[in-house]
Parts: structure tokens; C-alpha cells; sequence
């Protein structure tokens, strides 16, 4: 890791005067989940649509040589929100399973020092730095949070995946919730909720998806889960679950431009740490996705 995403965004928001309020930006970093670097058409995917991706890449900086913290998971959540490596807060692997130890609220944050500094924060989404209340979002300096704490949850019924399939792990901040829909629009209509409410306070949304990770349910197909079939699927159920995210943060731009907002606001796309090598009967064979463990 040459530089770290958390670093990147303070020194971006510290060129910028600090002192006066109309200059402070609002914060947008959207999170993917295991998304293989070429599977966005910016990044040359020939079958996957992503307009606005490509549409974000255009208009603003693409990065072309950029390394991740880590293998899997939390490692990499680690250093995006501390801005130091994972090895110093003991979080060198996937933290796995649901209620083990997570990122202690003594370690610095990235959203505790932007609250510090008058930013309303939150994230929505997946979290997987901790899975129980004091190793949570709320207590690393987000006001928000509405996702899952543990590695990955069924699309659907919003259940713990592995091992046993029915744990719920849905949270609205540290209680716990039920909601119907797709987990990837549950993630971009909370995220879109939270900006609609803001007004003077300058904000940092964290909004972390939890696609295209498995299990490979594309949306608007819902079907019986199971365990032994988290790992099925081709690779249009794979493009279908990068499109529905692409279609969310089009959705979150939008909302940023009719709030008037898009002009103050530095909205930053990255994966966490590649992607998983799957559906590869169906995988164009010029630019495949990265390795994953």
C-alpha cells in the first residue's frame, strides 16, 4: 500500500481552506465488494454496463496503479478508516465470525476526526471491522449507520451466509432490524435518504456495498438460499449485481446535483481488494479479475 484511501481524502479536503464554512466539502466514498479491477467498462469490461461509473472516471481522476492494504476483507476497511496500516490495530485478517473482536473504539478514525471538524457522518452498508455494538460504526464517529456487521449476508433475506445461514445481521444503529428489499438498494435509498436531509453541516457518507461479493444473487431474482450454493452462479448474475450498484450511485449523483450539492462534494469509487475469480466459464478471457483469497 503506497498510500492510503483515508490519507488521500484528508490531505484532498485539507488543500481546501478549512476555515470557512462554504468551502468545506461533503465527503462521498462509495465502497465495492470483491470487484475485480476490470469489470468496470472505464477499466475495459466489454460485458459489464456501467455508466456512471465510467461517467465519474471521465469527469474526474482515474487511477491506474493503486495497491490495496490486504487480501480480504477488513484489512483493507482497517486502513481506509484509521489511515494506517491493519497490522497496528491487530487486524490482519477477515474478522470472522459474527460477535468476535473487532477494531478497538481507542484506535483514530477517519469519520471521528471529520466530526471533530463539524462533518455529519455515516455509513450504510457493510461494516466487517467488528460484530458487536462496541466494535461498531457508532462508536468510530459515525451519527448513521444502517447495514451488517459480518463479512457477507444473503441479498435478500439480510441472513448471515456462512456457516449456518440464519443468523439475521441487520442493523439500524446498534438495534437490530427487519426490512424488505434488495441489500444493494436498501444501501443506495439510505444513502440518498441521509443526503436529502442534510443542509448547512458538511457530511462524509461512507457508502459501503456489499456487492458484487457472493453469494451471487442478482437483483430482481430471488429464489431459496442455501448454503451450499453461495458460490453458484454465471457471470451475467455477476455483470447484473455490478449494474444494480452502478444504478445506485447514478441514483446517489443525482440526488447530489438536484440538492445543488455536486459542486461541493468529492465523491471517490474504489474495491476493497479485487475480485473473486468466479463464474469463469463465462469470463472474457482478455482481462480477467484479480486474485482473491
Amino acid at each position: 500500500m503506497r498510500t492510503s484511501r483515508a490519507l488521500v481524502l484528508v490531505l484532498a479536503i485539507s488543500a481546501l481552506d478549512a476555515h470557512a464554512e462554504s468551502s468545506r466539502p461533503n465527503v462521498v466514498f462509495v465502497l465495492a465488494d470483491d470487484l475485480g479491477y476490470g469489470d468496470l467498462g472505464c477499466y475495459g469490461a466489454r460485458d459489464i454496463r456501467t455508466p456512471h461509473l465510467d461517467r465519474l472516471a471521465c469527469e474526474g481522476v482515474r487511477l491506474t496503479d493503486y495497491y490495496s492494504a490486504g487480501p480480504v476483507c477488513t484489512p483493507t476497511r482497517v486502513a481506509f478508516l484509521t489511515g494506517r496500516y491493519q497490522q497496528r490495530a491487530g487486524m490482519e485478517w477477515a474478522n470472522y465470525p459474527i460477535g468476535a473482536p473487532g477494531l478497538p473504539a481507542s484506535e483514530t478514525s477517519l469519520a471521528r476526526m471529520l466530526k471533530s471538524n463539524g462533518y455529519t457522518t455515516a455509513v450504510f452498508g457493510k461494516w466487517h471491522v467488528g460484530g458487536t455494538a462496541e466494535f461498531g460504526p457508532n462508536v468510530h464517529g459515525f451519527d448513521r449507520f444502517f447495514g451488517f456487521l459480518g463479512p457477507n449476508i444473503d441479498f435478500y433475506s439480510h441472513r448471515e451466509v456462512v456457516p449456518h445461514f440464519r443468523v439475521p445481521d441487520l442493523f439500524e444503529d446498534t438495534s437490530p432490524v427487519e426490512r424488505e428489499g434488495y441489500m444493494t438498494d436498501l444501501i443506495t435509498e439510505r444513502s440518498i435518504s441521509f443526503i436529502e436531509r442534510q443542509d448547512v453541516t458538511p457530511f462524509f457518507l461512507f457508502v459501503s456495498y456489499n456487492a458484487p461479493h457472493w453469494p451471487f444473487q442478482p437483483p430482481d431474482r430471488r429464489w431459496e438460499a442455501r448454503p451450499e450454493n453461495r458460490l453458484e452462479g454465471t457471470r451475467k448474475d455477476y455483470a447484473r449485481m455490478v449494474e444494480r450498484m452502478d444504478e445506485g450511485v447514478g441514483r446517489i449523483l443525482k440526488t447530489l446535483a438536484d440538492r445543488g450539492l455536486a459542486g461541493n462534494t468529492l465523491v471517490m469509487f474504489s474495491s476493497d481488494n479485487g475480485g473473486r475469480d468466479s463464474c469463469r466459464s463465462e469470463r472474457r478471457p482478455h482481462k480477467p479479475s484479480s486474485p482473491w483469497i
